[in-house]
Formats: structure tokens, C-alpha cells, sequence
């Protein structure tokens, strides 16, 4: 299976970056895992750029999806999004990002279960990090799309904690061709 891949620009990561920037310093976003402020600015960036990559890769393949409020910052740290993307259908899809180099799966925190989505899309970013192991944003030029799963897929999954917390996870590489779930885009 040939796995898609996106190439990421320096305005990509700009756009990102800068969004992540805003919303973490005006305090707009719940810290979930009580992290200082470069780390919320870094997982919300990687985070934000995932999705901005499937929004690029949907148009690379010909299917239109407004953008639309992407890159809103809404005030308040209780204003969380119902879904990264949805279906005609309204299934839901969620974005999850395997950022560093040695991330090999996607993982859905248990704080997040609860705000069920159908489909989980799995993003591999190819980075470099520093000596303190932070992400360059510089160094990350493509990302991966592995594919997807189901809610119910994952919810076979066991609960783990990889060390944020307890969480359900699945491997990159026991995705499902992400095909399949473009065609229920059209």
C-alpha cells in the first residue's frame, strides 16, 4: 500500500505556527496536561498542522472542503471544536498526529473519549528535535498519511499511558488504507 504524502511548506508551518502562538499566549486553549507554554505552542502547532495537511491533501486529490474555521481562535479555554472534519453524511473525523521521529502510533487521550468521533485519521510528520527533544518546525518538510479507524476499532484497543495519561492507541501500520475513507468524502 502506497501510503499519500503531503509536502509542507514554510508558509504551512508559518500559518501553523503563528496560530498556535496566539492561542496558546491569549490564553484561549485548555491545558490539558498542565505543560508549560512552548509545549501547549508545540503540540497545538503539530496538532493544527496535521489537519491543515488532510485539508491539502483533500484538495490535492480533487475534492473541495471549505476550509472554514480552521484557523479561529474562539475565546475561552472551555471552547473545544466538535470535529476536525465532517462527512456529507455528518460523521465526524478526528485528526491524530504522530510527531517525532519515534512515534509509531496515534493515541486519543481518555479526557478526549468522551467527545466521540467516527473516524480517526492517523498523520505521521517527518521531524528532527533538538537535544532537549522539542520539534524543529523547520525540519519538517512531509507528512504521512497513514490511514484511519474507526471508533469502534479503537475502542478495542487496551487503555494506556504512554506517559500523558491514560489513552487508546492504535499503530500506524494497522490503519485502514485512507481510500477508503476518501471516498466517503465524494
Amino acid at each position: 500500500m502506497a501510503i499519500p504524502a503531503v509536502i509542507i511548506t514554510k508558509q504551512d508551518i508559518n500559518k501553523c505556527l503563528d496560530f498556535s502562538r496566539n492561542i496558546i499566549n491569549t490564553n484561549n486553549q485548555y491545558n490539558r496536561f498542565s505543560k508549560s507554554k512552548n509545549i501547549q505552542i508545540e503540540r497545538t502547532f503539530i496538532g493544527k498542522l496535521a489537519e491543515y495537511v488532510f485539508y491539502k491533501y483533500l484538495l490535492e486529490i480533487g475534492i473541495q472542503y471549505s476550509l472554514g474555521d480552521m484557523f479561529d481562535i474562539f475565546p475561552g479555554t472551555l471552547n473545544v471544536d466538535s470535529y476536525d472534519f465532517q462527512l456529507k453524511n455528518g460523521k465526524t473525523v478526528d485528526i491524530k498526529t504522530a510527531s517525532k521521529p519515534f512515534h509509531k502510533r496515534i493515541m486519543v487521550p481518555i479526557t478526549q473519549w468522551n467527545l466521540a468521533k467516527d473516524f480517526y485519521v492517523g498523520i505521521k510528520l517527518e521531524t528532527n528535535c533538538d537535544k532537549r527533544g522539542n520539534i524543529i518546525p523547520e525540519s519538517i518538510s512531509k507528512a504521512l498519511i497513514y490511514g484511519y479507524c474507526t471508533r469502534e476499532q479503537l475502542s478495542q484497543s487496551k487503555t494506556q499511558n504512554f506517559g500523558d495519561g491514560p489513552c487508546k492507541h492504535i499503530l500506524l501500520n494497522n490503519l485502514t488504507n485512507i481510500k477508503y475513507l476518501i471516498k466517503k468524502f465524494s
